[in-house]
């Protein structure tokens, strides 16, 4: 019996791209071939990634597992995510504001969780910490957590992803106190002054300690500086590089497929094209057999050599999938 190779597949987690900016619109027209799903449910990039290639990811120990993407230690205790956040009050609902891993200054980051741990943490029940660019909470027992990061439901209402039944209101407590504690902090008054977003609360999300995670030798290589995804590639004994790493370089030195996500940051747009560029080049070479993308709206294109010829489907059909605020999507 003659052995098939597995398909030499790249998943792409990427934010969602103004088409209208593309130098190139075949690309527009590349992209509109591809077979359409969507999901209107916000999602972890982890989760979406994994999605891609069929693969299980623990549900709970999320903050745990980011710990152990960022610093390679094996947390003993159990640890919510605490991102720092704007709740933005509306006419009759808040409206949540990430802010971005590494926007916040160092000591401005200090000074906020020094100020948390000394308010509300002198019990010893639990404690902020603070590892590179990312909060953490720690606590001796369990409590409930919203199961999704503040960057997974960022520009949303955060009532609908905030825990529910039992801990709910032990939660929305917490949540209280640590937006009393923060109000008029000097820090944010730094930041106001300088045109940002206060940090007026934190997003506690992820509870849990370590999960286990299966041994996958079917993974394939990850490009990327996303802890979360590295703590469960790590975690799965499965190989990884870590960016400054262009798709282009993806493609040139994996044999088979690979997995990568570009961050949403402004400087990561202008990567877009010439990163969607790289990988139908790649596609359409032979050299990889199947491109899944996976856009941070919740739009999934998955994209195969046999879909150039599908002359049917023509690049008018993009303003449905993605934003376009002027230009020609060309022929």
């Amino acid at each position: 019996m003659i052995a098939t190779k597995p398909p030499r597949i790249a998943a792409v987690w990427l934010p969602l791209p103004d088409t209208a900016s593309f130098r190139d619109p075949s690309l527009i027209r590349w992209l509109s071939r591809g077979d359409v799903e969507r999901n209107a449910v916000p999602t972890e990039p982890l989760d979406a990634l994994a999605a891609l290639f069929d693969i299980e990811v623990p549900a709970e120990g999320r903050a745990s597992l980011r710990f152990y993407g960022q610093t390679g230690d094996t947390p003993a205790v159990w640890m919510a995510g605490a991102d720092p956040v704007y709740l933005e009050p509306r006419l009759d609902h808040l409206f949540l504001h990430a802010i971005p891993p590494g926007e916040l200054p160092v000591p401005a980051f200090r000074g906020l969780f020094d100020h948390l741990q000394k308010t509300l943490a002198q019990s010893g029940e639990f404690a902020f910490a603070r590892v590179g660019a990312y909060g953490y909470l720690r606590a001796d027992r369990e409590f409930a957590a919203a199961s999704l990061s503040a960057q997974a439901i960022d520009q949303l209402i955060p009532n609908d992803w905030m825990p529910a039944g039992a801990g709910a209101n032990s939660y929305r407590q917490l949540l209280s106190e640590i937006e009393m504690a923060l109000h008029e902090h000097s820090a944010n008054l730094e930041r106001v002054a300088a045109g940002r977003f206060p940090v007026n609360s934190l997003w506690l999300w992820g509870g849990g300690t370590l999960p286990d995670v299966a041994r996958r030798k079917d993974l394939p290589p990850l490009f990327s500086n996303d802890p979360l995804l590295i703590g469960f590639w790590r975690r799965a004994g499965a190989s990884m590089v870590a960016l400054p790493v262009s798709v282009a370089e993806c493609v040139s030195i994996t044999e088979g497929g690979f997995a990568t996500m570009l961050p949403v940051t402004e400087e990561v747009v202008p990567l877009i094209e010439p990163s969607l560029d790289a990988l139908r080049v790649a596609l359409h070479g032979g050299r990889l057999d199947e491109v899944r993308l996976q856009f941070s709206n919740g739009l999934r294109l998955t994209l195969r050599r046999r879909h150039r010829f599908r002359y049917w489907h023509s690049g008018s059909d993009v303003p449905e999938l993605m934003p376009q605020t002027s230009g020609d999507t060309g022929t």
